[in-house]
């Protein structure tokens, strides 16, 4: 418990005030719990030796007091409860996703993404919420027990004894279960995530299904999914259902005591009913209050599998980043590097220049790590490649990449990735300057791209929404606005991942000449397969089966 709540510590200090509130409101909610039960019992007592009903309006009066007072006192918590819990879960899903998006890229590739956002949203909600709850659970239940066996030692004090005998032997008995119940938690924690990645998987890839005939093969990976998640299901309610039983057992033997004794002593006259109503009441709220300490140790270990996922994710090392700054890029130089993916090589022992003034040119056949070798010249591979990476001479692991891509870098990827949000959003990607300033520029850019029509057909034109997953965007479109966010950054480095591929002929044109008309200010690198682009619009092409270049 000290590991939870040692993580969850700084979240709640965070918002210390909303818990502040809500533990006061809360225990104060549980006080009047003790207050209505002794009304009640006190009430009968006066009923049986009353000898009329002028004291009724005074327990009525209380009574209604202490029920409005609860009403409002548990819907201040409740309302505290659901914004804390709701910030402190968002402040570590979001943590968790900026490291993962500073983890190494070849990590990053590695992951399944929809297993992944579950698996951290649902592990953030469980320790949040257990870290919440116990603080307010402890406090609550301390007094349930406290002020309660209290009341019960003054009326019975063989019947307390009994009681703590029994919590003794219900330790005991926890403390033999508990390993069995965390690893049926994890095994089945772990079993939901994979199956939720299971059905993303399903409408993720409806193209692909569909293109490929595979409706009964993804229908079979999903029943393999769910049989798992299923198994562990049962293992788990299994384990639950022992540890549940024995503590059913523990609330038996309690009742039969309290019967046993409280009956006993009104029959011996040594005990009124109301007395006897109070006494339970009070016996049942302290059992309640013992029995959330006891099964605390479950809770605890259900979580612990939530705090270890997220303590793995933790661990990650994020990828290196220096502080230096260029203002501008010069030249970028690639000095014996070498790269491998596992046991294959990709590149080794590549020396390359790039500089100012110049196309670039990258062929090669498929698998010969053309988009790879942009991915290394970005600083995408830094601590992942042997040899040096260069910026005006600046080795990559001074320099800041993350400003260096964010400023002076523009990127058009060989697949097109466009967010599901305004036209004007994907092109400026919410940088600080308005996209609505620059309409000349874009309307210049449009037409070498061929897109102004296109634009300008739109009901809402560069308000316009596009789609999730760009579905409402044919290939040419999609790639040719990522094209236009990339000329748009006016970077001192462009990059453009096969960038004919899906454009017509005219397009085409269009592009090379505008190519020509900035690189006299750029360092532009193309990765193609289209010979008459390097025929007509290269300086330097480089061979990367070879690892060759030449004018």
């Amino acid at each position: 418990m000290k590991k939870l709540l040692s993580f969850c510590k700084k979240y709640l200090v965070m918002y210390k005030w909303y818990l502040i509130v809500y533990v006061i409101c809360s225990v104060l909610f549980g006080t009047t719990s003790l207050i209505l039960s002794y009304i009640i019992g006190d009430f009968i007592d006066q009923l049986s030796e009353a000898e009329d009903i002028s004291f009724i309006v005074y327990y009525f009066t209380t009574f209604v007091t202490v029920n409005v007072i609860s009403l409002v006192l548990g819907y201040i918590s409740g309302r505290a409860y659901v914004k804390i819990q709701t910030l402190l879960s968002y402040a570590i899903n979001r943590e968790f996703i900026q490291k993962l998006q500073r983890a190494p890229l070849s990590y990053a590739q590695t992951l399944d993404t929809a297993y992944l956002n579950q698996r951290i949203n649902n592990d953030a909600n469980a320790v949040i919420t257990f870290s919440i709850s116990i603080i307010q659970g402890i406090l609550v239940n301390t007094t349930m027990v406290i002020v309660p066996v209290f009341f019960l030692f003054y009326f019975h004090i063989r019947l307390a004894i009994t009681l703590l005998s029994i919590a003794i032997f219900y330790f005991i008995l926890y403390v033999s279960y508990r390993r069995v119940l965390y690893k049926a938690s994890h095994a089945y924690q772990e079993a939901q995530s994979e199956f939720f990645s299971k059905l993303n998987e399903q409408l993720f890839n409806i193209r692909f299904i569909k293109i490929h005939s595979l409706f009964s093969n993804f229908i079979n990976r999903l029943n393999k999914g769910f049989s798992n998640v299923l198994s562990r299901a049962l293992e788990y309610q299994r384990a639950s259902y022992i540890f549940s039983g024995l503590d059913q057992l523990v609330y038996i033997v309690a009742q039969m005591a309290l019967l046993f004794f409280g009956g006993r002593e009104i029959v011996a006259g040594r005990l009124t009913i109301g007395r006897f109503i109070l006494i339970i009441s009070f016996f049942n709220m302290m059992l309640g209050g013992l029995r959330y300490f006891f099964n605390l140790g479950q809770t605890i270990q259900s979580n612990l599998v939530s705090y270890n996922r997220l303590m793995e994710l933790d661990a990650i090392t994020p990828e290196s980043n220096g502080s230096e700054n260029l203002l501008n890029i010069q030249s970028i130089e690639l000095r014996d590097v070498s790269f491998s993916y596992g046991q294959r090589n990709v590149h080794k022992r590549v020396n390359l220049t790039f500089e100012k003034g110049k196309i670039y040119v990258i062929l090669g056949a498929n698998g010969t790590g053309k988009s790879t070798l942009a991915d290394i010249i970005m600083g995408l591979q830094v601590g992942n490649i042997s040899g040096d990476l260069l910026y005006n001479r600046v080795p990559v692991e001074n320099l800041d990449m993350y400003f260096m891509r964010g400023k002076q870098m523009g990127v058009s990827e060989q697949n097109s990735i466009l967010l599901t949000d305004t036209l004007a959003y994907n092109l400026n990607l919410d940088k600080e300057d308005n996209i609505e300033n620059r309409i000349g520029e874009i309307g210049k850019l449009t037409k070498i791209l061929g897109l102004d029509e296109y634009i300008h057909a739109l009901p809402n034109q560069l308000n316009t929404i596009i789609n999730e997953g760009a579905s409402n965007l044919s290939g040419g479109e999609k790639q040719k606005l990522t094209m236009l966010r990339a000329f748009l950054k006016n970077a001192d480095v462009i990059i453009l991942d096969e960038p004919t591929s899906a454009l017509d002929e005219h397009s085409r044109n269009a592009l090379k000449d505008y190519l020509q008309s900035i690189k006299e200010e750029k360092i532009i690198i193309v990765i193609t397969h289209d010979k008459d682009l390097v025929e007509h619009n290269r300086d330097v092409v480089i061979m990367l089966d070879s690892c060759q270049s030449f004018t």
